[in-house]
């Protein structure tokens, strides 16, 4: 397992997270969104996204970076109140793209369902993942995830897109 340390995100990772995050967009979602949206747009929007997450942190969210020798290399944000009727939404969780397999993703994940159990004990777990990413549906069926619904979204501005639901009791 690679050497990192998880912390709390904060406004100064911004840029960082968004790169991230648009790498690994762009690696994982090939064929699956816009390639011109990829290759242009994706970055701009992460990082609107993300400096305006980190700008006003909320009790009732959670923002992790995983941090190793070269950086930042994962993060997982969580949050509360997006549909409380399922549970707390993990709402997004990336590894760097040449480091997933290493055990990142796992303590992250963990992390995340750690700090939800601390703050909803009675909670479930959801997130929403693109149908076709099989990567990342095998790791959260093997974390004990369950489809519970699909439905179709707009991803971004005229690109809609099947998704899948995963549900995890409460801890």
């Amino acid at each position: 397992m690679i050497d990192i340390r998880l912390r709390p995100a904060t406004e100064a990772d911004a840029s960082a997270i968004a790169r991230l995050h648009a790498e690994s967009w762009q690696q994982t979602y090939s064929g699956m969104l816009p390639a011109e949206y990829l290759a242009q747009a994706v970055l701009g929007d992460r990082l609107r996204r993300w400096q305006t997450r980190l700008a006003s942190p909320s009790s009732r969210t959670l923002t992790l970076t995983a941090v190793g020798a070269t950086g930042l290399v994962g993060f997982v944000h969580v949050e509360l109140d997006l549909e409380p009727d399922w549970g707390a939404r993990l709402e997004n969780i990336h590894v760097q793209p040449d480091l997933k397999g290493t055990g990142i993703g796992t303590r992250l994940f963990t992390a995340a369902r750690d700090w939800i159990a601390g703050v909803e004990p009675t909670w479930r777990m959801h997130l929403w993942v693109l149908e076709q990413n099989a990567g990342a549906r095998r790791f959260y069926e093997h974390r004990g995830g369950q489809a519970a619904e699909r439905k179709t979204i707009e991803v971004i501005k005229d690109c809609w897109v099947p998704e899948v639901r995963y549900v995890w009791p409460p801890p």
